[in-house]
């Protein structure tokens, strides 16, 4: 077992000092497909945790395809060097952070700074993708659409109109792409294929239109049209049907409906998209609420505006109602907006 201080102390002091020096493996372009967390076993682990003794902050001396406490506690070390939400998930955000200080770092042989990554995929650039989801065969919505442009910009897509409709169509055009570029063909768009989509658009020049902002408002005004029907519905704790929700399974639900899959549990949907402040927050954003019946992420709803908000509350409360996120006892409990539209 490592200890936890020293390990911190070390990464403060590698990062202000900048000599941090990472390895270069092949095997790192499947990093960043999905989110990482305890429990996992997946080739990409290893990978994580390969990179995480270039800090100095994986102990053991061989690596594995298992996320156990060793492998979350170095990622809790690395997010709090980072200043990022210490949770020990390798979420897109620790992901980015990671892929940057990579970018930047001056490698301590050669003294050479390494070339920059790709343009961020949740940067605001215009005519580039924007990732806030994983895309994948039968999903829907305008980001679908937006893939499309790009797969049918760079040749790989012909047809005549992009559509909201992943099919079998976009997914062999996906794969042809991911091959292309040494990636797992699995017709899946993960983070690192939205990364490499961006960089190849960049090196060809190619501008992607800007998505509607009056679509994304309609897709908003869709999700809380469809959470409203369900309005009085009772509350079932694990439930996920109109026969009765849990608060997740609710946002789960809804957003099904919409072509939006969001993982099941509230700290699962505590971690997709684009992170927001309650100031910031838009209608159609997911709200989180932590520390309500246990530590941590603990309910969740659906932002409408106005400072309201739609959720599945609780037997007590009447099920699915509309609640005021500034009322004193959500506001002592909201944590933060995801914003996965």
């Amino acid at each position: 077992m490592f200890n936890k201080k020293a390990i911190k102390g070390t990464t403060l002091a590698l990062a202000l000092s900048g000599i941090m020096s990472f390895t270069s493996l092949p095997t790192y372009a499947v990093l960043g497909e999905q989110t990482l967390k305890k429990g996992m076993s997946h080739e990409d682990v290893q990978v994580l945790q390969e990179e995480l003794k270039s800090f100095g902050l994986f102990s053991n001396v061989n690596t594995t395809t298992y996320y156990g406490d060793i492998t979350e506690e170095s990622v809790k070390a690395f997010q709090l060097s980072q200043g990022l939400e210490i949770n020990g998930i390798f979420d897109i955000t620790t992901y980015q952070k990671l892929m940057a200080l990579k970018a930047t770092t001056i490698s301590s042989e050669d003294k050479v700074k390494s070339v920059s990554i790709a343009p961020s995929v949740n940067s605001s650039s215009k005519g580039a993708l924007i990732y806030n989801r994983q895309l994948k065969l039968e999903d829907k919505g305008s980001d679908v659409k937006q893939l499309q442009e790009a797969l049918k910009g760079l040749g790989f897509l012909t047809i005549d109109n992009t559509t909201e409709y992943f099919g079998t169509q976009t997914q062999e055009a996906l794969k042809a792409f991911q091959q292309s570029q040494e990636l797992i063909p699995d017709g899946i768009a993960g983070l690192r294929t939205f990364e490499s989509i961006n960089r190849v658009l960049a090196g060809k020049g190619i501008a992607l239109p800007e998505v509607s902002r009056s679509a994304e408002r309609s897709r908003a005004a869709n999700i809380i049209e469809t959470g409203k029907k369900y309005l009085g519905v009772r509350y079932v704790f694990g439930g996920t049907s109109p026969k009765g929700f849990d608060c997740s399974g609710f946002t789960s639900y809804v957003f099904k409906q919409n072509g939006i899959t969001l993982p099941r549990a509230t700290d699962g949907q505590a971690t997709v998209g684009t992170k927001v402040s309650k100031s910031d927050l838009q209608a159609g954003d997911l709200v989180i609420f932590s520390n309500t019946y246990k530590r941590g992420p603990s309910h969740v709803g659906i932002y409408i505006g106005n400072d309201q908000f739609i959720h599945a509350s609780s037997t007590r409360s009447g099920g699915v109602i509309i609640s005021d996120i500034n009322s004193s006892y959500y506001t002592n409990h909201f944590s933060y907006g995801r914003r996965v539209l």
